[in-house]
């Protein structure tokens, strides 16, 4: 009889229509995003003008032909067609070179400066285009650093006066040094390793704290949901001997089917971790979302309080928690958000222990306030 009324209470959330389309922003902002991030202008679309044919502007060159990575390129022969581009934002910035790139890389390897520098055009400043300023950097990191091997072997050897012949070997036995394979591995510190190691996608490292932001979302309108029974008379005839057992299990099936869909939305969008530190870390999270809606519930009150309060929390958790930036001057503010020890518990042990302890204090502030409503 009981699980009668929760499965008569989920047939009937399908039939709202507010309900219906929450759900449906899962699939779609998955899509999306993996739309986006796997189309041809990746996450940005980059103009090159490399007039030069020396060693440095060659090497540029040829990098970004053979590893363009999450950028997409486009070569330009003319330096003014590129500006213009980028003005009409068919570009989302511009690189230009000056016409002798070698002359630049030794003027700042023997003097600290250069008149002749690699200009950087954009229309607007953005997050993206500091990525692209640390790319640029290190796809120049090997004509500096061969510049300044010669230069350091040149002093030594030759005390600055070596001949042509003599430089010339130096730098190509610089050049026949190569290093095949990659330095660098990626791990979490409870010895997980990211879905894809070496192909990271930038565009989809948001998705999973957008999703936990959509659970919370749907937790307070479900206490919404909630409140609308209430004034229709659903609990009449439903007072079981323990009410908080009926809210949760209430709460928990509007939440259920979502948060099925976040655990298939993640694995989809390539960046899920563990299926087990999934189920675990999101089945914590819930509780603690279905505590503080309960909370909410009791303090407001009312259906439009808690459509003025929940953009407001949103927003909160936007900002607290990591989902977009991780501002770690403000941890004691973090520490408030359940969403914040979510999104660290998924590679962090010690996080997961925080959002459980989290959610021990969330239900004894929600045990505490119908003690104090009862009175």
């Amino acid at each position: 009889m009981i699980l009668t009324k929760y499965m008569l209470l989920l047939k009937r959330l399908f039939k709202k229509k507010s309900y219906m389309v929450m759900l449906a922003m899962v699939p779609l902002l998955v899509l999306a995003l993996k739309e986006v991030s796997h189309g041809d202008a990746g996450l940005m679309t980059i103009g090159v003008y490399i007039p030069g044919d020396d060693y440095s502007s060659n090497d540029l060159r040829e990098s970004i032909e053979d590893e363009p990575g999450s950028f997409k390129y486009i070569f330009y022969n003319d330096r003014d067609k590129l500006i213009e581009d980028v003005k009409c934002q068919q570009l989302s910035e511009g690189w230009i070179c000056p016409d002798n790139l070698d002359k630049s890389v030794e003027s700042i390897v023997s003097t600290g400066q250069t008149d002749s520098k690699i200009e950087i055009v954009i229309r607007e400043q953005g997050l993206s285009h500091l990525l692209s300023r640390e790319v640029l950097n290190s796809r120049m990191y090997q004509s500096l650093a061969r510049q300044m091997a010669s230069s350091y072997i040149s002093d030594k050897l030759y005390k600055g006066s070596q001949s042509k012949e003599q430089n010339e070997k130096i730098l190509n036995t610089f050049d026949s040094y190569e290093i095949n394979g990659n330095l660098f591995e990626m791990g979490y510190l409870d010895d997980t390793k990211p879905q894809n190691n070496n192909d990271t996608n930038y565009i989809m490292m948001p998705l999973r704290g957008m999703l936990a932001l959509w659970l919370l979302t749907l937790s307070i309108a479900a206490s919404m949901y909630y409140l609308e029974d209430e004034k229709n008379g659903l609990f009449i005839w439903w007072k079981p001997r323990f009410r908080l057992i009926r809210d949760f299990l209430y709460y928990l099936v509007i939440m259920a089917i979502p948060t099925i869909m976040v655990i298939v939305g993640l694995r989809f969008g390539g960046v899920s971790t563990s299926l087990h530190r999934e189920i675990l870390s999101i089945t914590i999270y819930d509780f603690a979302l279905i505590c503080l809606a309960n909370i909410l519930r009791e303090t407001i009150g009312t259906i439009k309080g808690l459509g003025i309060i929940m953009p407001v929390l949103i927003m909160a958790s936007a900002l607290l928690s990591p989902v977009f930036v991780d501002f770690k001057e403000s941890r004691i503010l973090q520490n408030l958000c359940p969403t914040f020890h979510y999104l660290n518990s998924i590679n962090d042990a010690y996080y997961l222990k925080t959002l459980i302890l989290f959610t021990i204090i969330l239900v004894i502030m929600y045990i505490m306030i119908r003690l104090i409503i009862r009175r």
